[in-house]
């Protein structure tokens, strides 16, 4: 009796409003909520230079045959959203302050159950430190992962990764390519040319964008390298040089891409845009009475870019709600839809929708590539363009930092470059919340700036190169246009 009492005290933690937590209750919660294999909760001290203080933590094993499922590579990106999506429902000293993610198991003990003091031992002050991924490594190498890194394969593949990361330290089977190389969904682009032209062959995008390790990239690369077909177009393996992107981006999309873009002026297209766009009006002006401001500064005609900040699912709709009706009618949406990838997605209904009403959806994995390549057709035939450069919506209603891919586009399309501010959204739909709420909405569009201005600017800002340079200055515009 008195050892299970014992036990009993020790299954709960206890954070800054001395309120007890049971972390099994939180991890239940959280796992239900996201792809992930297993978790554990803990309290981490001293965040932020507060001695005093305690925040609640967890360390994510993610679920890598559910990510390989869906073809998703951003690990921290899908977790977050996730989370972010399922905390309103716990009380607030119930919520993940934040998390870690690793691609290693879990400590257990003799009995096979999560040792909390061990992974906590181990984790916190990787947490304090801001360190994600792989876990030191000690001892030898066994043979095979030896052969697997000195092998010509794993040779190549080491110096690609040096390459594309800038990572100086050696580089080990355990790294995350996401969480300890920094590659990310454009980094992995520029991986499969590295690739490409050091083995001369053309690699299958399943072989890069399935790989979550060092380990699994080399594993996978040698067996795609098994058959695979020479290289019979320069264009396929640009070089990792000066117009490396715009090379990339003056590739037409893949047939079934190209031929979810629609350029015409056919009659059910322009009916369906016109029915959305006046029911979308209705809706706004009704429930979230929008206004807006600067309506003038879109153009009429030629390649134009609309960046909104993005903090809510309605910011879409309130910007067609307030387009004059010449650019209503042109504008492309480039959205976040992974779903409409997934292999069981096969209605022909939904996809003529889709491109009759002008998205250009993407994902963050394979297809990445294909839709920027729409995007900048796009732009090359002198249309609009709404791009949200954040990428994710905005858990705080601040605008985040700008994707490098919103750069490449802006400077190898040449296109202008229009501010449009969002206000009251966020209150309305936060990304966190299940039902909108009826709030006013504002919407303010900005002058067009071009973007070698934007370009001058940003590189006198610090940016390291053109692409980071004009998304630093773009995002300056648009938090300036958003205070005013």
């Amino acid at each position: 009796m008195i050892k299970d009492f014992r036990v009993r005290l020790k299954d709960f933690i206890v954070v800054n409003l001395e309120k007890k937590i049971y972390p099994e209750e939180i991890e239940e919660f959280y796992t239900k909520a996201g792809p992930v294999k297993e978790m554990c909760v803990f309290t981490v001290s001293g965040m932020a230079g507060a001695k005093g203080s305690k925040v609640l933590w967890a360390v994510i094993q993610p679920d890598l045959d559910e990510f390989r499922k869906f073809a998703s590579v951003n690990l921290h990106l899908a977790v977050k959203e996730r989370f972010d999506n399922a905390s309103p429902s716990l009380p607030i000293h119930k919520r993940l302050k934040g998390f870690t993610v690793t691609l290693d198991d879990l400590p257990h003990n003799l009995f096979g159950k999560l040792d909390r003091y061990a992974v906590k031992k181990i984790y916190e002050p990787r947490v304090r430190a801001g360190i994600e991924g792989a876990l030191p490594v000690s001892g030898k190498l066994s043979v095979d992962d030896r052969l697997l890194i000195e092998g010509a394969t794993g040779i190549n593949i080491l110096k690609c990764l040096k390459e594309i990361s800038g990572i100086k330290r050696p580089i080990i089977l355990e790294d995350s390519l996401e969480l300890d190389l920094g590659i990310d969904s454009l980094g992995r682009i520029e991986l499969a040319s590295c690739l490409e032209l050091a083995f001369k062959v053309n690699i299958k995008d399943e072989a890069i964008s399935q790989a979550f390790s060092v380990k699994d990239l080399i594993l996978g690369i040698t067996d795609a390298l098994k058959g695979a077909k020479e290289i019979t177009s320069e264009i396929q393996a640009v070089p990792l040089e000066p117009g490396y992107w715009k090379k990339h981006l003056q590739v037409l999309p893949k047939e079934e891409h190209l031929g979810a873009l629609e350029f015409g002026t056919g009659f059910f297209g322009w009916l369906l845009r016109f029915s959305v766009a006046a029911l979308d009006y209705f809706i706004f002006k009704l429930f979230f009475r929008i206004k807006v401001e600067g309506a003038q500064n879109v153009p009429k005609d030629g390649a134009y870019i609309l960046y909104p900040n993005h903090s809510s699912d309605l910011d879409g709709p309130a910007i067609t709600a307030c387009l004059p009706r010449r650019p209503v009618f042109q504008l492309f949406y480039f959205l976040f839809i992974p779903y409409f990838f997934r292999p069981y997605v096969k209605s022909l209904a939904l996809r003529n929708i889709i491109k009759m009403v002008r998205f250009i959806p993407f994902d963050y994995s394979t297809h990445f590539l294909e839709a920027l390549r729409s995007a900048y057709l796009v732009l090359q035939r002198g249309k609009g363009l709404c791009f949200f450069p954040e990428g994710l919506r905005s858990t705080t209603g601040e605008i985040g930092k700008f994707k490098r891919g919103f750069g490449i586009l802006a400077k190898e399309a040449g296109a202008k470059l229009v501010p449009v501010a969002i206000e009251g959204a966020y209150e309305a739909w936060p990304s966190t919340a299940k039902y909108p709420n009826l709030h006013p909405i504002m919407v303010r569009f900005g002058k067009p700036l071009l973007p070698e201005d934007l370009e001058k600017e940003g590189l006198a800002m610090g940016a390291k190169d053109s692409y980071e340079a004009i998304c630093v200055a773009a995002r300056k515009a648009l938090i300036e246009l958003k205070d005013k």
